[in-house]
């Protein structure tokens, strides 16, 4: 059997020694080393994950098969917070009933067949290049904002440069950012050995098969934006073990250059449009097409490009 016909339930069903054995066949055959396994639970479903690494970025298993995408959005029963929050923004922004908005934010329900992969754990930005904190550019721009100890943070610059600083106001990371369009971001992965996600394998990756609006269920916190919770179901990772759908800022391209998954570049955050459009942008099947058509045409414009970057497995 090729590595790539691993489907779940024959990932999950193999003893440990079976899969213990079967990850480090995966790691010599792609030329990876094996982190390691180790069993998770995520929103009440138990999984089996193992992660590999190659150059210091990490992969998990994503086993394949033939998993049912989208969403249908009369399944959805919102909580009576989520229907207040809704009706506060169809008023002030003249928008269709909850079910008919849902429906058309989100991917049509479809089958697809998909093989077994090694997903990235995290996001990843091509143009991102690691700069030391002793950089003269970065104690440049660290002096310039001025910043003092007793709260962590980052400061950017206009060329790219950011910066992260801890409590006592130590660089704790550097990275400059070379401005990458679609087809150069594309490129850049091809020269790593690697590629991205299509649409599908992005929801097959997010949601790892759960029925439900987001890959934790379908509740949201009556209050406050993703980004204004910093702990919470969106910020763990994973069935899979991955570390994704977290920030609507922080979207993810694919290999459609008008499908943007994992948020809306924090529009609607950004705007004020209402709490629970705030958390419908990190649903699985979410997908702001307006966007996407917009982040494509020649108007788009985009600080990072962050991708999903994905290992073939043979």
């Amino acid at each position: 059997m090729s590595y790539a016909e691993l489907r779940v339930d024959q990932w999950n069903d193999r003893s440990e020694q079976a899969a213990d054995r079967l990850a480090r066949e995966i790691a010599a055959r792609h030329d990876l080393t094996l982190v390691g396994l180790r069993h998770t639970v995520y929103a009440g479903r138990p999984h089996r994950t193992a992660v590999f690494d190659r150059g210091g970025l990490r992969f998990a298993l994503v086993p394949g098969g033939r998993p049912t995408l989208g969403y249908d959005a009369s399944r959805f029963h919102p909580s009576a917070a989520q229907q207040a929050s809704y009706a506060d923004s169809a008023e002030e922004y003249g928008l269709p009933p909850l079910t008919e908005y849902v429906d058309a934010m989100t991917s049509p329900v479809r089958e697809v067949d998909l093989p077994a992969t090694l997903v990235a754990v995290e996001a990843f930005e091509p143009g991102e290049m690691p700069v030391p904190s002793d950089d003269p550019r970065v104690g440049e721009l660290v002096g310039s904002l001025g910043h003092r100890g007793g709260q962590a943070g980052t400061v950017s610059s206009a060329d790219g440069l950011t910066v992260e600083l801890d409590g006592t106001g130590r660089v704790t990371r550097a990275v400059l950012v070379e401005e990458f369009d679609h087809d150069e971001a594309m490129a850049a992965l091809t020269a790593l050995g690697l590629r991205t996600t299509s649409p599908d394998e992005w929801e097959w990756a997010c949601g790892a098969g759960a029925t439900t609006l987001f890959r934790w269920g379908d509740d949201t916190p009556d209050h406050g934006y993703p980004v204004e919770h910093p702990t919470g179901a969106h910020r763990t990772p994973n069935l899979w073990g991955l570390a994704i759908g977290r920030d609507p800022y922080r979207y993810e391209v694919t290999t459609e250059p008008t499908v943007v998954c994992g948020g809306d570049g924090g529009v609607v955050t950004c705007g004020g449009s209402g709490y629970f459009l705030g958390w419908l942008t990190l649903a699985t099947a979410y997908r702001d097409g307006d966007f996407g058509r917009w982040l494509a045409s020649a108007d788009g414009y985009a600080d990072e490009t962050l991708t999903r970057p994905v290992i073939s497995l043979t």
